[in-house]
């Protein structure tokens, strides 16, 4: 009866486990990050966002992040964010499903029709999470640029805000993050092995 208990046990921790072993950090945009260079609706086009993974944005100091309600991401609507966020990098964890709002605070980088992103979460599905990260360790990062420039790149360097792009200013395309296993991972494989020791 104990060695029973012991596997029941195992088993569901394995379970338990299981749900975040292949949670992957999706950098928003993958090459470009959060910029008004981007159609962030084709970069989520071909994701499946599930609970336990997470997204990075990383951005340029004259941008921020703000979440909002959906009312407010429809209009564009910075006056009652959920969170607002600067720093050049925030990270938001998917925890439940949900469709969560995001948009820039910066006047005209929403309005302007790229600055803003949704994001639909579904629950956590092993085999869609295995197809999710063998296509993003295979695809290359591609990124979804617009062909026109932003609406706040200004011509002249002297009479641009401090900060502020412009046309002689180089798009920053860092490389993609990393794709990770979830470090809950080695855990599973911990379980696995204690079931087969109580097991034997």
């Amino acid at each position: 009866m104990k060695a029973s208990s012991g596997a029941l046990l195992a088993v569901m921790a394995v379970a338990a486990v299981a749900t975040t072993a292949l949670a992957i950090d999706y950098k928003v945009d993958d090459s470009l990050g959060w910029d008004t260079y981007v159609d962030y609706d084709k970069w989520t086009a071909d994701k499946i966002f599930m609970v336990g993974d997470t997204i990075t944005f990383e951005y340029e100091p004259y941008h921020n992040v703000l979440e909002v309600t959906e009312a407010d991401y429809g209009s564009c609507a910075t006056g009652s964010p959920i969170s607002t966020h600067s720093g050049g990098k925030t990270t938001f964890e998917l925890g439940e499903t949900s469709t969560r709002y995001f948009i820039c605070g910066i006047p005209r980088h929403c309005t302007n029709g790229t600055m803003h992103l949704k994001i639909s979460t579904v629950p956590y599905d092993a085999a869609t999470a295995a197809k999710m990260e063998e296509a993003a360790a295979t695809a290359a990062p591609s990124p979804a640029s617009l062909p026109s420039p932003p609406a706040d790149t200004y011509a002249d360097a002297k009479t641009a805000p401090a900060g502020a792009p412009t046309t002689s200013t180089p798009a920053s395309a860092s490389a993609s993050a990393p794709r990770y296993q979830h470090p809950a991972a080695a855990l599973a494989g911990l379980a696995i092995a204690a079931l087969v020791a109580i097991a034997a």
